[in-house]
């Protein structure tokens, strides 16, 4: 299959954006208003395909991982550009990357507006996500007095890391954990852009949670106090049967969750959460911001 043939088999899964001002095309053009976010992620196979991962898991994750710090920023998701380089041995089953993709497109309500298909020694696929903001929110802003905050689901990967990687024995839950990691949900956009003008900084836990804390309050100039986390049962009863620490290996042992962390300005929390209520979004106080 030529790469022509390939373009025109992503067309089939694709849906086309109302919006595009030049169609079919060498390059895309959208018109639109306010500031632009954008971001690049690459998912390279000799580096993030987990055991037991499917074409269909690698399309969804990497629409995840990149539109994730586009709408963290404030930035409202409107389109992808996706670029893969393919193995010749995967060329017949890349129907299913591309329904990977477009299922994490129409769950996030983004568009695949173009990109480029090529030959590769190993997979890679490359996600330039963008959208529109009216308000931007960076990691800078965190202030003494602030909340800490988390929304998303509780800390799961760090099970599924351990099981799949790192050869740990089964427990109960695990399943659960291996969907978490292989198919993550985002925090719904119509939440988190309706609690903008209460959040002071914010940051998607892609690289783990301890180093994304770390990373928000480095950036911000302050420290943060945890006071507690969204431990999923499935943490807590595997690191029992493992006989870890479910703090540490919350903190320490995972990644990708892609659960937003943030800080609100002191005395926000409670309509924030229930704002998260209302949208059907799980949300939780997790500590402060002190000097």
């Amino acid at each position: 299959m030529d790469e022509e043939e390939l373009i025109a088999r992503a067309w089939t899964v694709f849906r086309r954006d109302p919006a595009e001002l030049l169609g079919l095309d060498d390059a895309q053009a959208i018109d639109v208003q306010g500031t632009l976010v954008l971001n690049v992620d690459v998912f390279d196979e000799s580096t993030d395909w987990l055991p037991g991962m499917t074409l269909r898991v690698v399309g969804w994750r990497a629409v995840v991982a990149g539109v994730s710090d586009v709408l963290v920023k404030g930035g409202k998701p409107l389109g992808i550009l996706l670029a893969v380089g393919m193995p010749e041995e995967l060329v017949d089953a890349s129907h299913d990357l591309f329904v990977g993709v477009e299922e994490a497109c129409r769950e996030l309500g983004v568009r695949v507006w173009g990109g480029d298909l090529g030959a590769s020694e190993t997979l890679y696929v490359s996600v330039t996500a963008v959208g529109v903001a009216r308000r931007l929110i960076s990691r800078r802003g965190a202030r003494p007095g602030d909340v800490l905050m988390a929304a998303g689901h509780e800390v799961l990967t760090p099970v599924a890391y351990a099981l799949l990687l790192r050869g740990a024995k089964p427990c109960e839950g695990a399943e659960e954990a291996v969907q978490a990691a292989f198919r993550p949900k985002l925090v719904k956009p119509d939440f988190w852009l309706n609690v903008l003008e209460d959040v002071t900084a914010s940051i998607d836990d892609s690289d783990g949670l301890a180093l994304t804390l770390h990373r928000l309050a480095e950036a911000s100039g302050v420290r943060l106090v945890v006071e507690a986390l969204p431990l999923s049962r499935a943490l807590v009863e595997c690191a029992g049967e493992w006989g870890l620490d479910p703090l540490e290996l919350a903190l320490y042992g995972g990644g990708e969750e892609y659960t937003f962390i943030f800080t609100v300005k002191r005395g926000r929390e409670s309509e924030v959460l229930s704002r998260a209520e209302r949208h059907g979004v799980k949300a939780w106080r997790i500590g402060r911001v002190e000097e």
